[in-house]
């Protein structure tokens, strides 16, 4: 049974975990209006701040003992990789008086004053129960259900009870069918090209790949990595449903994005526009919710390729129907659709489409 707190017995929160999802957690503090002191993070050297809030090392001097004592940890970490038992035993050690996981922290909020700090609007997902029973009905088997059904009731309630395990491997689970072993992949939110590295990691040709990162750091690692691929091409660039010029916040992470505050200007591309003959077997996009118009982008090419797809669908709570409704629309019925969780709660929830071909 979760304890309660309130806002009124703490006198301090942070966040412990300032990387690539720090941003898109903080979204639900913010929303209900909860106070966050800043964030924890061992690279606090590297990453000062995340959404104007400053970054400090679990040690750092700038937080007293006495403050730590009187604060609450919320473990916010999304990657699986880091151990949250262990850091909560090293918090507890450096003085920290309390450390819970997000979901401990988040279900107490909610009972003791009514907020809602999941990093999506539960709003738009409770009001759409007639598009979730129709995109649950497309999905092709009961992992993908309890996965489905397990990411509702985190939104809506931030019950983690349902969670399937996280599936390792990312665009590349081993419990789904296989991309074609020669593979023609586009691939969008490239980073520095580690999607087509595990492409071939797990045993796939590149024929072909060309990889979309618009953030100017990551593209210049992309660059440089697919260097010892043949056949890889990388342009940087954001994808959209349109070609045009847009603000976007660099980051140097997997968080940048697309934003009306954003410091840069890029060029984003529609994928019928600049690739029409390109003829994928496999679309990756995890683009910071700009998944749909992307896919809208990319129509033609869907509906003449045939083309599987791995789609993020977390970034906004509109994507975990929107998405799957339109790619059943335009594929038609001869299609499977599975849903992966590679990832804590929510995140790297991953669409995986396999249209017959």
């Amino acid at each position: 049974m979760d304890k309660i707190i309130s806002e009124d017995t703490i006198s301090g929160v942070f966040l412990f975990g300032a990387g690539g999802a720090a941003s898109w957690v903080l979204q639900g503090f913010v929303r209900e209006g909860i106070p966050i002191n800043g964030f924890l993070d061992d690279a606090a050297d590297r990453i000062r701040t995340v959404g104007n809030l400053p970054v400090h090392a679990p040690d750092s001097v700038h937080v007293s003992i006495s403050q730590r004592n009187k604060s609450t940890v919320i473990f916010a970490v999304m990657n699986p990789a880091v151990n949250e038992s262990v850091t909560r035993d090293r918090l507890l050690g450096l003085g920290w008086g309390e450390v819970l996981s997000f979901g401990e922290f988040g279900r107490s909020a909610y009972r003791s004053s009514g907020k809602l700090c999941s990093m999506l609007d539960a709003s738009d997902v409770g009001n759409h129960k007639h598009e979730l029973a129709a995109t649950r009905t497309l999905l092709s088997d009961d992992h993908s259900r309890q996965v489905f059904d397990a990411f509702v009731a985190f939104v809506t309630q931030l019950d983690d009870s349902g969670f399937p395990e996280i599936t390792p491997d990312p665009y590349f689970p081993a419990d789904l069918p296989r991309w074609p072993k020669q593979l023609r992949m586009i691939d969008c939110g490239a980073f520095d090209g580690d999607s087509v590295r595990a492409a071939i990691k797990h045993g796939y040709n590149i024929e072909a790949s060309i990889s979309f990162e618009p953030d100017p750091a990551n593209f210049a690692n992309l660059a440089q990595n697919n260097y010892a691929i043949p056949g890889a091409m990388a342009w940087p660039c954001g994808v959209l449903d349109r070609t045009t010029m847009l603000q976007f916040s660099a980051q140097g992470d997997t968080g940048s994005s697309i934003s009306n505050d954003g410091g840069i200007s890029i060029q984003c591309v529609k994928l019928d526009d600049v690739i029409p003959h390109f003829a994928p077997n496999m679309i990756k996009l995890d683009i910071e919710g700009s998944e749909e118009a992307a896919l809208r982008g990319a129509e033609t090419i869907i509906r003449s390729s045939r083309t599987g797809l791995a789609v993020s669908v977390y970034h906004l709570p509109t994507d975990i129907w929107r998405i799957p409704l339109y790619l059943s629309s335009v594929i038609g019925p001869k299609c499977q659709f599975y849903l992966r969780r590679h990832s804590r709660t929510i995140a790297d929830t991953v669409l995986y489409v396999y249209p017959e071909r």
